[in-house]
């Protein structure tokens, strides 16, 4: 028998050409392309009956869940039937505000629409890898000092626009992206370094990327700097400023540097990992792309940004849609992990920290010489505020502040406090005049490590309480 041409091969079999041949099908007879249609037919019967599967276990759950309803209700006597009426017929799901509708929150949406924002990439290296940082820069106010500010875990500059547009009108505003977050680079895990994504690593980078935009401006005027980070982003500043191999590598930068805020930074002596970045790691994109489709993938985002407030009104539509952009793209999911994971010495295979190298983590925060400002939420549900105690004690200088009634989220939170914190900080503000008419509480330093005119240190702990928030 004598095979056909790979041209008639082709015509006689159009309804395979466009969907399933690929560009080597031509190489094949009738029967051969039949064969291998066959075969991705199969594959995809295959993972057709595993999700309808997964449909009928959940139709069922929810059958057997409702069957206990009102005696006067007709149920189908299905339960498959049940299910399928109740995914059907479900009431319209919960639906968070919008930061519109705030009216704290719309005056800074609206002004951080009109902020004159340059955006630049920095390519930083290490290792003989090549990482391009996003920075962006808030020059409304030209020539002022500039705040620094780094973001969190799942996060990216967007979450500083509301504490941004509060001070853009006396600061210059840097912006940073950090890697595998917002525009900046997202390199695989296992394309980088093994600690390619611990807070050593993306210190180094935020320094090289700093580096360059001071070498933009030029000497004429040296620009000091106060680095600001929230969680994920204060425990890289923490390392910036106390790891010794960043502080002799970049002494020119690090001498710029007047002081740094703190806001719910993780204390790395920690003996556990806690519960909700667990759940993370274990994340795979299957479960988002199937959560999606049912509809579960939404509501548990919506949850997740709930529980990371403690106000209501400020857990909103536009905060949902930041977690679920990071959670949904897989290069920003597997750059969280990979920060979880590097972020503490910690041993998930035995479930116990590594205490060897963690003490020498923590002895590296008598090196930070910069005035330091630590700031918590006492109802913080993600890092406990108690770190925040620890943390003073062993930063040379540092003072705290907590914020009642407040979660981990603080600069979304409560954006003009923050901004109000960072500010007077910045000024070299008294603790009384820090806490003055905010409803803080502020730990003022216990001892003076070294001498240092822009701190204002007290040998009492004893916290200051100003006037309560408004509506308390």
């Amino acid at each position: 028998m004598t095979a056909a041409p790979t041209g008639q091969a082709k015509e006689s079999w159009p309804a395979f050409s466009g969907n399933f041949a690929s560009a080597s099908d031509g190489l094949y007879g009738p029967v051969e392309l039949a064969m291998k249609t066959r075969k991705k037919c199969w594959i995809i019967e295959k993972s057709g009956k595993t999700l309808l599967s997964v449909l009928a276990g959940m139709s069922l759950a929810l059958g057997t869940a409702s069957a206990a309803g009102p005696a006067t209700c007709q149920q189908p006597s299905n339960p498959f039937e049940r299910g399928a009426a109740r995914l059907m017929d479900r009431t319209p799901p919960e639906c968070l505000p919008s930061e519109t509708n705030n009216p704290v929150l719309r005056p800074l949406v609206e002004k951080w629409k009109h902020l004159p924002i340059e955006s630049r990439r920095c390519p930083t290296i290490r290792s003989n890898h090549t990482v391009n940082l996003a920075v962006h820069i808030i020059r409304k106010a030209p020539g002022r000092p500039a705040l620094v500010c780094l973001h969190g875990i799942l996060a990216d500059h967007l979450m500083w626009e509301y504490v941004a547009a509060a001070l853009a009108d006396d600061y210059e505003i840097w912006l940073v992206d950090l890697p595998g977050c917002g525009d900046s680079d997202a390199p695989k895990p296992s394309a980088l370094e093994p600690d390619g994504y611990s807070l050593t690593a993306m210190g180094e980078r935020v320094w090289q990327a700093l580096r360059q935009c001071l070498a933009a401006e030029g000497s004429d005027a040296p620009r000091r700097l106060t680095l600001v980070g929230h969680s994920l982003g204060s425990s890289v500043i923490i390392r910036m400023l106390s790891a010794p191999a960043l502080q002799s590598r970049y002494n020119s930068e690090a001498q710029r540097v007047d002081r740094a805020v703190l806001f719910a930074p993780c204390d790395l002596a920690i003996n556990a990992v806690p519960p909700s970045f667990l759940k993370l790691l274990g994340l795979k994109g299957g479960l988002v792309a199937i959560g999606k489709c049912l509809g579960v993938f939404d509501a548990k985002v919506r949850d997740l940004t709930k529980r990371s407030f403690q106000d209501p009104p400020f857990a909103t539509l536009e905060r949902q849609q930041r977690y679920e952009h990071a959670l949904s793209h897989f290069e920003h999911r597997e750059a969280a992990k990979a920060m979880l994971l590097q972020a503490v010495p910690f041993s998930l295979k035995t479930g116990r920290p590594q205490w060897k190298e963690i003490d020498a983590l923590v002895d590296d925060y008598a090196n930070i010489s910069a005035p330091v400002l630590i700031a918590y939420g006492t109802r913080d549900e993600t890092l406990s505020a108690a770190m925040g105690n620890k943390l003073k004690d062993e930063i040379p200088g540092a003072m705290l502040v907590k914020v009642p009634r407040r979660g981990h989220a603080l600069p979304t939170e409560d954006p003009l406090v923050c901004a109000e914190l960072i500010q007077r900080f910045q000024q070299g503000r008294t603790p009384a005049e820090l806490a003055a008419g905010l409803g803080v509480k502020i730990y003022p330093a216990t001892a003076m490590l070294r001498s240092n005119p822009l701190l204002t240190t007290t040998a009492a702990p004893a916290p200051q309480t100003m006037s309560p928030v408004p509506g308390d």
